[in-house]
């Protein structure tokens, strides 16, 4: 039966041009998608823009722009991104969308008849970049004696009348809700450092409004009071599927639906906000909760985590605009794994490209097409099963295997597992190629032997072409048109049958990835 598979990236925060995390971020999505997509499952991926808050009209206002003008030229930015990875959202929602804004207001108002809010005095230590709250012991004082967030941002003291939601009432339904749910949170170690850190010391009831600015959405029940980014931004999840719109129809459908299955992916920074208030939020309102939440860790440089000062950021523009969008789109899956941070250097950028897309994929597809048209005038010949040898059932083995081997990655999100699976795959497959010696079976005049080998290999290449589909999208393209393959040949319920390829024509081999010098 086929399944629904909703998959988010974070409503992205519209103060600054997109970096390399949130390539990194939305391309996992859109990964996971294409290959339940391909695997025959009606799957979408969600996206959007945050666009309020203290922080981007202070932004707008040194750019000289209204908020409104600053978000768009935002926006654009994060398009532009998105176009040049390849990347279509099957829904997108900006938090300035009137009709998310009057949903937005509507929750509030559920919230405030449900007595889930109350009025008090916010008083405590803010940042504006991060749009978070501290108190006095979780601030870092530096030498200077002033207090910064744990990014390095300085923090202001606020006081200032607030909505708060009450979430400290829902504390042990939370840690219950984690015990019933113990794969929630991915990997498992977040959800320790959430409840030693927030839950157990005691949930406090959060500030969801503020009145020091206006560039928000105001609650109706009170103009002055503005909704706070978590409210405003997570609430996207919901209105980006048209949750209390004339139009819900996504909503019910990969929402509101126990079939469904609705995963969240963020980086490790806020996963607490997705942990702790989405939940509850989502038990306030009485609406269903997501499925999983997949934490990833930083993208650092050999200098440690990103950042201007230290000039080691990153853009994922220059680098797709130098070396190709699947280029960073397979150095990214392959060399940050979820459980950890993982590290971007430009020169095991250029070595992945050139060691694995180039000597190893391209290598396999090239001399593949090569010896079908040298050996067999283009002609994928029969393969005959009463003469397979153990090199040849070894490598038909490792091909019936891989389609179970692929799922269970891609629901665990390890990609950098898959990916080297197909890697040792291709591997294999060329040395294949070095223990066969198809240019002496030709001269030996040895036909059984080189047939079976010319439809193996192409079978091999037929299943790699299927499987790094939704990874490298213009290579695969180019392989594709190259070998010929229709929509039928790459049917994965056809994968491991090997007679389909018998007398199938290929086309003429040129270089899919070429080497960076």
């Amino acid at each position: 039966m086929e399944k629904k598979f909703l998959v988010t990236t974070p409503i992205y925060y519209g103060s600054g041009k997109p970096h390399i995390g949130h390539a990194f971020t939305t391309i996992m999505g859109d990964v996971f998608v294409g290959f339940k997509k391909i695997l025959g499952n009606d799957a979408i991926l969600l996206s959007g823009m945050d666009e309020h808050g203290q922080k981007i009209a202070e932004k707008a206002t040194k750019a000289n722009k209204e908020p409104q003008a600053y978000v768009d030229d935002i926006y654009n930015d994060f398009n532009h991104l998105w176009e040049l990875l390849d990347i279509k959202f099957g829904a997108f929602i900006r938090t300035t969308n009137h009709k998310h804004c009057r949903a937005v207001q509507k929750v509030f108002s559920q919230l405030y008849k449900d007595k889930y809010v109350h009025l008090d005095t916010w008083k405590g230590l803010y940042c504006v970049q991060c749009e978070e709250n501290y108190t006095r012991s979780s601030a870092i004082e530096h030498e200077d004696h002033q207090l910064y967030c744990k990014v390095g941002h300085k923090l202001v003291e606020k006081s200032e009348l607030s909505y708060f939601l009450e979430i400290s009432k829902f504390q042990k339904w939370l840690i219950n809700f984690y015990k019933d749910n113990p794969k929630f949170i991915i990997p498992n170690e977040r959800v320790n450092e959430i409840m030693n850190n927030f839950i157990v010391p005691g949930l406090e009831d959060l500030s969801i409004t503020r009145t020091t600015f206006d560039w928000g959405v105001p609650t109706i029940e009170d103009k002055k009071h503005i909704l706070y980014v978590w409210i405003d931004a997570l609430m996207s999840y919901l209105t980006g599927l048209g949750y209390l719109t004339e139009d819900d129809h996504l909503y019910r459908e990969f929402w509101d639906n126990d079939e469904a299955v609705k995963i969240h992916i963020v980086g490790k920074e806020i996963t607490r906000f997705h942990g702790i208030y989405w939940p509850i939020l989502l038990k306030c309102l009485n609406l269903k909760q997501p499925s999983k939440i997949i934490s990833h860790g930083w993208i650092i440089t050999k200098e440690g985590k990103m950042s201007k000062s230290l000039g080691n950021v990153v853009d994922p523009v220059e680098y797709i605009e130098k070396y190709g969008a699947d280029a960073l789109r397979y150095y990214l899956l392959k060399n940050i794994p979820i459980s950890s941070d993982g590290i971007f250097s430009n020169e095991l950028f250029v070595n992945t490209f050139n060691s694995d897309l180039a000597n190893n994929f391209g290598n396999l597809f090239s001399r593949s097409l090569g010896m079908i048209n040298k050996y067999n005038q283009g002609i994928i010949p029969k393969i005959n099963i009463e003469c397979l040898d153990k090199n040849d059932i070894s490598l038909i083995d490792k091909v019936n295997a891989l389609q179970k081997q692929v799922a269970n990655f891609v629901d665990d999100f390890e990609f950098n597992k898959l990916i080297n699976l197909l890697l040792n795959l291709s591997s294999e497959a060329n040395k294949y190629v070095e223990d066969s010696k198809p240019w002496e079976l030709n001269k030996q005049n040895k036909k059984d032997k080189l047939f079976n080998f010319l439809n193996i290999v192409s079978n091999v290449v037929r299943n790699l072409i299927f499987y790094l589909s939704p990874i490298l999208k213009s290579g695969i393209k180019l392989a594709k048109e190259q070998f010929q393959f229709s929509t039928k040949d790459l049917d994965p319920k056809s994968l491991v049958n090997f007679e389909l390829l018998n007398n199938h024509k290929v086309g003429v081999s040129k270089p899919i990835y070429e080497r960076i010098k």
